[in-house]
């Protein structure tokens, strides 16, 4: 691989480890500034990088593709987050009456 592919690749997984930071969070509006952010990188490649217009099929296929792939990121984090907060908030708490080691 290419330092250039791996390099897109590695800013693709951070771009997705922020969107599902915002669904564990439950930030939608922090899902939308990174999702902007995102396609603007995205549309920038795009255009410059692959001389591609911004408006053809291929160009809207890979924007659909990282909406897509930034609201499931969003999705898994979100549940990641609830299922987190739900086990936390069922912990079983040392009761204060009772010494550690007494029956």
């Amino acid at each position: 691989m290419s330092l250039l592919l791996v390099l897109l690749v590695g800013i693709l997984l951070l771009w997705l480890l922020a969107c599902g930071w915002a669904g564990y969070r439950l930030r939608p509006l922090a899902l939308i500034a990174i999702l902007c952010g995102g396609l603007a990188l995205n549309s920038a490649w795009m255009v410059f990088g692959l001389d591609a217009h911004p408006l053809e099929r291929h160009a809207l296929t890979a924007h659909a593709a990282a909406i897509l792939y930034a609201f499931s990121a969003f999705g898994i984090g979100y549940l990641i987050g609830r299922v987190m907060r739900h086990w936390r908030a069922d912990r079983v708490e040392e009761r204060p009456d009772r010494q550690e080691g007494s029956v």
